[in-house]
């Protein structure tokens, strides 16, 4: 058996040589622990299955409405992870935003914050860069400093991953700067520590130091004795890497000083591998393999099977050099078996990982696909609002401008019966000029038409004195009938300016009972004068009496104008014949002569309202055309009306209409008079 063993330890040092990448003869000191490049990863909570068990009990008093799930389920989740079962990790940080709803924007963000760290920590980098980002976005909307220096943080870890070395240092840079904001000082000690291993993944080996140096001050004035420990661990690895392993060897004791006996076992571990490798550079072999028996132990507490088959492995390596070929051999067996178990694990997390991220991808497509029917929804009921929206306000608008129409045309309407009424008051108006003016012209004419004929006889009376060929006898006659004729003229006189006067101020008819009869006489005696001079028979045939309801000045100055025309259109020699007839209750009196008559053409003019027709009478009479309209509008106001009928060469007949009265007690209408010559009607 003994001639074998150099043999077969020859053997099992070529095995290992060749398992190990060390060659038949090669020798490599003991590597101390190579920790993650971040500050987050060993400093988690001392016990995280105890933190779950709280979380789970917590989760469970709460009804399925309240606000603070989000914050438990958060919770859950930091326990998970640090267990390293992101599977169930990852669905309470999807749990956790999926009480979005009902937490605050702070709760949201801690929620991406988890679920980046989730994603980190199953290296997809990319998810979780977004979601760290998202979270950051967040955490700024609210001003909460803190949050955004944690995620700061956490994109610097992110960094360090890749290897993204000055990307890393920024990050944590500006986490530092936040936590001093925030005043909290032992979070700042962190972020320092992670700029020195910036420093230090960089081989910027002085600035390393000073960062280090500034969070070992910083976290003793704390009294923080784990993160005392765990900044001497990177100091120590400072002069390992510069091959000061005395150096490091004293600050790795010294961190392993500052941790309390019991919790953060990976943090110990570490610190026992990185003691074990300083050891060992100095030849320590033996005390190297004790403290990398207690990193195992370690190890195995932690659960870490990746740092438990790594720590075999530099064992295995330690044990080949100290000729401990039967431990190497063990070590190495438990290297392999852990690698293999290491391995499935990792194969039966990314299993349930990707059943988790599937689980998560249909529960995400499924949300997706309901916030779209949502938002569809919500888009419906957008334009179906809009739509109502634009009807109620199209209708308001139709109102408003039917409400404006119909004011419009109401104030139109008002405008036009205001117009109506100016136009009705101008036309009065008008009227009442055109009305004056002719009153006017009427004064004129009558003065022009029952003047002339006493002023004639007084002029020639006055011509015969001058002569002084007048007999006594002829000038006493002409005097009496000349003094008739004045008494008749004045009276004539006095009665014109009354009607003149009651024209010109708008006076309306003033009825009484007239006797037709007696007023005839007078107005022929007016006119016997101009009778005498053209020879013309005057036949008053009125009925006696012949009662009236009329306005006497109006009624006498019909018969004096309709008596003067036949005189004045009668030639030499003819007659002029006054009679009357009762129709119903009215007097019909008709004036006819035996004069010249009235042509076809001419007989459309006379009583028109156009301009005042006249022409010249047998003697060559003068008028102004307005005693017919003066007749026709008096008989109109007395409710009657003025007619005539004529033909050229044969005279003609004008007739009027007036109310009539019954006679009074004892009277009776006498018969017609006989036909008179002028002379004698005047005389008598």
């Amino acid at each position: 058996m003994n001639r074998f063993s150099p043999l077969l330890t020859q053997t099992i040092g070529l095995l290992l040589g060749l398992l190990l990448g060390f060659g038949a003869v090669g020798r490599r000191p003991v590597r101390a622990g190579s920790l993650p490049a971040g500050n987050l990863s060993l400093l988690t909570s001392p016990n995280p299955a105890e933190s779950l068990r709280v979380a789970e009990a917590d989760l469970g008093r709460l009804n399925a409405g309240s606000p603070a799930r989000a914050a438990v389920h958060v919770r859950l989740g930091t326990a998970l992870l640090e267990l390293r079962r992101y599977g169930p990790a990852l669905q309470h940080a999807r749990a956790a935003l999926g009480q979005h709803q009902l937490a605050s924007i702070g709760d949201r963000a801690e929620g991406l914050r988890l679920l980046g760290r989730v994603q980190l920590a199953q290296g997809d980098t990319g998810q979780a860069r977004q979601t760290f980002m998202r979270a950051l976005q967040l955490a700024a909307r609210v001003g909460n400093p803190a949050a955004q220096a944690s995620l700061h943080e956490h994109l610097g870890d992110l960094s360090a991953s890749q290897q993204a070395w000055p990307q890393a240092q920024r990050r944590y840079e500006l986490a530092y700067g936040l936590w001093q904001r925030s005043g909290n000082a032992a979070s700042a000690a962190v972020a320092l520590h992670a700029v020195g291993r910036m420093h230090l993944a960089r081989r910027q080996f002085s600035r390393a130091l000073y960062y280090l140096g500034q969070s070992t001050r910083l976290a003793r004035q704390l009294g923080d004795s784990t993160g005392t420990g765990h900044v001497l661990l990177t100091t120590g690895q400072v002069y390992a890497a510069v091959g000061n392993h005395v150096l490091a060897q004293g600050f790795y004791t010294q961190a392993l000083a500052q941790l309390p006996p019991r919790g953060f076992p990976a943090l110990r571990g570490r610190m026992y591998q990185a003691l074990a490798a300083a050891h060992d550079s100095l030849g320590h072999r033996n005390v190297a393999g004790e403290l990398l028996q207690r990193a195992i132990v370690l190890a195995r507490v932690s659960g870490d099977l990746d740092w438990k088959s790594e720590l075999y492995l530099t064992l295995a390596r330690l044990q080949r050099r100290q000729g401990n070929v039967t431990g190497a051999l063990g070590s190495l067996t438990r290297y392999v078996s852990l690698r293999d178990s290491a391995a499935g694990e990792r194969h039966l997390t990314q299993v349930e990982e990707l059943r988790a991220r599937y689980e998560a991808d249909k529960k995400e497509r499924e949300i997706e696909l309901l916030t779209k029917n949502r938002l569809i929804q919500e888009a419906n009921l957008r334009r179906q609002k809009l739509a109502r929206n634009v009807l109620a306000v199209g209708t308001a608008l139709l109102l408003l401008l039917v409400a404006g129409l119909v004011r419009g045309r109401r104030e139109q309407r008002r405008v036009n019966r205001l117009l109506q009424r100016k136009n009705t008051a101008i036309s009065r108006q008008k009227e009442e000029l055109d009305r004056l003016n002719r009153t006017k012209d009427t004064l004129f004419s009558v003065i022009s038409h029952d003047l002339r004929s006493p002023l004639s006889s007084l002029y020639s009376l006055l011509a015969l004195l001058n002569l002084g060929a007048l007999p006594p006898e002829r000038l006493a006659t002409h005097t009496q009938r000349l003094t008739r004729t004045l008494d008749t003229t004045l009276g004539l006189l006095d009665n014109l300016l009354n009607w003149a006067a009651s024209q010109m101020q708008g006076t309306s008819l003033r009825p009484e009972r007239v006797r037709l009869d007696d007023m005839a006489e007078e107005c022929l005696a007016l006119l016997l004068g101009d009778a005498e001079r053209k020879q013309i028979l005057l036949l008053n045939q009125l009925p006696k009496p012949c009662q009236a309801q009329a306005d006497a000045n109006m009624a006498r100055l019909v018969l004096r104008n309709l008596l003067g025309n036949a005189i004045k259109f009668t030639p030499t020699g003819g007659t002029v014949a006054l009679t009357a007839r009762l129709v119903g209750e009215q007097w019909e009196i008709r004036v006819s002569d035996t004069g010249v008559g009235i042509s076809v053409a001419d007989q459309a003019k006379i009583l028109a309202e156009a301009e005042p027709h006249t022409t010249l009478g047998t003697a060559r009479e003068k008028g102004i055309g307005l005693g017919l309209r003066l007749c026709k509008d008096f008989v109109e106001r007395h409710g009657g009306r003025l007619s005539f009928e004529s033909r050229l060469g044969e005279g003609s007949t004008f007739c009027f209409t007036l109310p009539a009265l019954a006679p009074q007690g004892g009277e009776q209408p006498a018969t017609v008079p006989a036909a008179i010559p002028a002379a004698e009607s005047a005389g008598g």
